[in-house]
């Protein structure tokens, strides 16, 4: 009878733990992941509003792809180049992924032209954040890089919204210039202060 009383207590244990872990992983999506395609020889987000934790706020513009990292959360963001990526501009081959930019601190509109950093303060938080943050391109370190995904990690210790740019590539069979073709929503750290 007391084997099968603890055995009991132990069951209710671990589905209780289990039930904490489950909620918890629900309440926030990490890692976070943009799904890209390409479509007419344009970068577009499959990403929809509301994913990746990116809840609308009234008055907040909330744009395809938005990612938030809630507050005490750290997250890998990785984004996916999917479907067909056949490059038809002259003398293409192929897209994939090139790179990831950061820029607009605690803007509500995104950057126009350049991506990057004006304010050291600003700079050194995103440089902290997101390891290794080029201050005049905004030009991310990813932790890993392949033809179709990029990973960035968020440290998320400070609490700011950032645009982020993320870039595809199409190299030329002729050796010209790659054409480039982008897309740039938000990132919104929740922080740990």
């Amino acid at each position: 009878m007391k084997i099968q009383s603890r055995t009991s207590r132990f069951i209710t244990g671990v589905t209780a733990v289990c039930a904490l872990v489950i909620a918890t992983t629900a309440s926030a999506k990490n890692p976070k992941e943009v799904s890209l395609e390409i479509s007419n020889n344009k970068l577009i987000m499959k990403t929809k509003k509301g994913e990746n934790d990116c809840k609308a706020k009234f008055g907040e513009f909330r744009k395809d792809g938005c990612i938030q990292v809630i507050k005490n959360k750290k997250s890998e963001i990785y984004f996916h180049l999917k479907g067909n990526t056949k490059c038809t501009l002259e003398s293409g081959k192929n897209w994939k992924l090139n790179a990831v930019y950061l820029g607009g601190f605690n803007s509500s509109s995104k950057p126009t032209g350049k991506f990057g950093f004006t304010s050291n303060a600003n700079f050194d938080m995103v440089n902290k954040d997101f390891n290794g943050v080029n201050k005049t391109s905004g030009l991310v370190t990813p932790v890993n890089k392949k033809d179709k995904k990029i990973t960035i990690k968020d440290n998320n210790k400070y609490k700011y919204n950032v645009w982020y740019k993320i870039e595809a590539i199409c190299e030329r069979k002729d050796g010209k210039a790659a054409h480039t073709t982008s897309y740039d929503p938000r990132v919104k750290n929740g922080g740990t202060n």
